[in-house]
Parts: structure tokens; C-alpha cells; sequence
């Protein structure tokens, strides 16, 4: 067989085997560069925080802090937790929040205080409609940890705002655009359980299918366009 048959049928059979994942990843390239980012992140709709400032007096110490939580801290931090000081203590897999005013222990949040952070963390155009503590794991906050609290806003974005009930932050700002977003990367990647892993076994052999389709199209193109064998001109009568 004629290298030039041969690469022909072998780019022929490679676009037909990996060619709609090439259309993905243009896809999903394209996506990706159309929207904003900070809209994908749902930064447009975060409220400015005021930054963490010690106007009122510390009573709490941090050793008093320590002593009204159930595990051994590695750290313990004064912080900022909705206009008042709080200890933030951490441990391995654990954490707490202390009221440094009066001691109190405010985590795992209750549901008055995840309303609290939800709406201080929302400067959209909606309001919030739904709050719920999640026990099973959403496919939009993979690894951000359970049990978690969601923030359902009614804007034209269908924001959502998870909170963590341990620590008290915003873990996560879900919206559609991010959903739109998320939908074509986990195409471009190929991870269509996780989302998250680019460099797996699949997406490495398509990528390597690519390349060789390439290849073997350059290949054809160079040998019929600028290698093409000039036909002989036929003898005048």
C-alpha cells in the first residue's frame, strides 16, 4: 500500500474515532474565553466586606476559647465573623468559632447565623429564598465537606451560597453562568464524574489520537498540495 493511501484511510478513521471530541474541546474552549470569569466566580454579586478592625474589646483570651471546644487545636486565630471578634480555632479535620466577647461557642452555625452570613455575603438583585443544610454531597460543591449550608437566592442568576457550618465562610458562589461553564470544562477534560482531574488516562489517549490526526492531515497536505507531481504537458500534433 502507497504511504499516501495509507494516511489517507488512517486520518480518515482518526476523525471519525476523535473528531466530536475535537469539536468539544473547541467548544469548551470557546466557552471558556466568552464568559467573564469574575462572573463564573459570581464576584459581581459579592458584597464588599469591611476589613476586620478591633474596635470592641477582646474579654475572651485564647486559651478560654480553648477550653470550650471538644478537641485539640493545632491554631487559633482572632478574626472577623459578621462585625465581631470571634476565636477560630483548627484542628486536623476540625474547626470552631468563639464569640470573644462572651465565650460562646457559635459553631456548627444554626440556621439564624447562616442566614446572617448568606446575606451579608449577597449584594445581587434578588433576595433569598430558600436555605437548607445539605447532608449529601451536591455535584457543585464537590469537596467543599458535609454537612454543608446552601444560600438559594431568586436573582435572574439562580445564585447559590454555600457556607461552611464549621467556619463560618462562603466556601463556594454558584450561579447559571458557572453552571454553564462547568458543564463545557468537564467536556473539555473528559473527568465526567469529578470534574476536576486534567491529566487522566482517557483524556492523555485522546489527546494522543489528536495529535496523530494532525499529523497524519499535515502529512497529506504537504504531499498533495506541495509535493503534488507535476503532469506531464502532452505533445503538440
Amino acid at each position: 500500500m502507497k504511504p499516501i493511501v495509507f494516511f489517507r484511510k488512517f486520518h480518515k478513521w482518526l476523525g471519525l474515532i476523535i473528531g466530536i471530541q475535537v469539536l468539544f474541546w473547541a467548544a469548551g474552549g470557546f466557552v471558556m474565553t466568552f464568559f467573564d470569569i469574575e462572573e463564573v466566580r459570581g464576584e459581581h454579586t459579592t458584597a464588599k466586606q469591611e476589613p476586620f478592625t478591633l474596635n470592641q474589646p477582646v474579654v475572651v483570651t485564647a486559651q478560654q476559647a480553648i477550653s470550650q471546644i471538644d478537641f485539640a487545636p493545632e491554631t487559633i486565630t482572632l478574626k472577623g465573623f459578621l462585625g465581631e471578634p470571634v476565636w477560630v480555632a483548627q484542628g486536623q479535620d476540625k474547626q470552631a468559632i468563639i464569640d470573644a466577647a462572651t465565650g460562646e461557642r457559635l459553631s456548627p452555625l444554626d440556621e439564624s447565623l447562616a442566614r446572617q452570613v448568606a446575606l451579608a455575603d449577597f449584594s445581587g438583585d434578588g433576595e433569598l429564598a430558600e436555605l437548607n443544610l445539605l447532608s449529601e454531597e451536591l455535584g457543585e460543591v464537590r469537596g467543599k465537606g458535609l454537612p454543608i449550608w446552601q444560600a438559594q437566592f431568586n436573582d435572574s442568576d439562580n445564585t447559590r451560597v454555600y457556607i461552611s457550618p464549621q467556619n463560618g465562610e462562603v466556601v463556594a458562589r454558584r450561579n447559571d453562568t458557572w453552571r454553564v461553564f462547568d458543564f463545557f470544562w468537564m467536556l473539555h477534560i473528559m473527568d465526567y464524574k469529578n470534574r476536576t482531574d486534567f491529566n487522566h488516562p482517557l483524556v492523555v489517549f485522546a489527546a494522543l489520537l489528536a495529535l496523530f490526526m494532525t499529523l497524519s492531515g499535515l502529512y497529506l497536505v504537504i504531499k498533495m498540495v506541495f509535493l503534488k507531481p507535476k503532469r506531464a504537458n502532452p505533445r503538440k500534433a
